[in-house]
């Protein structure tokens, strides 16, 4: 009796383990009018989310107004504020939710900004710096390509 129970817990640890595997990988999608994917979210998740992909622009449009003056310091600044340190307070049900290469994605362009604001205070050049700022958003069209947010 006593392995029975056993193997019965073990069993639903599996089950349990695998099924938040899942959610955490595909988070919680449909597929949308336009068949992009739809990640489902509150009307404050998705506020949240929009909020940081603004966030980003403004960042974008500061370094491009910065660098147009080939003032290095605020364009530093301009890509510092769209680095890791944005992302740091995640809501972790909002992450569950969120699919697993949307969050690799998302994390992976504010590591981005942080190592542009690093080799803009280094001494990179303004077309090294633009060239950066290509990736970066060809990063971001990759990500609006394929997704969309939905409630």
């Amino acid at each position: 009796m006593k392995n029975k129970l056993g193997l019965i817990s073990i069993v639903l640890w599996f089950l349990t383990v695998g099924t938040f595997a899942v959610f955490f990988v595909k988070g919680t999608t449909t597929v949308s009018s336009d068949q992009r994917r739809s990640v489902n979210l509150n009307p404050q998740e998705k506020d949240l989310v929009l909020g940081e992909m603004r966030s980003m622009l403004k960042a974008v449009n500061g370094m491009l107004g910065a660098l147009s003056e080939g003032d290095m310091k605020k364009a530093s600044e301009a890509a510092d504020s769209a680095g890791m340190a944005m992302a740091v307070d995640a809501d972790p049900i909002l992450m569950a939710k969120l699919p697993l290469d949307f969050k690799e994605l998302g994390m992976g362009t504010h590591k981005a900004f942080d190592e542009l604001s690093t080799r803009i205070k280094n001494g990179t050049t303004i077309p090294e710096a633009l060239k950066a700022m290509n990736q970066i958003t060809t990063r971001c069209v990759a990500c609006h390509e394929v997704n969309r947010l939905g409630t």
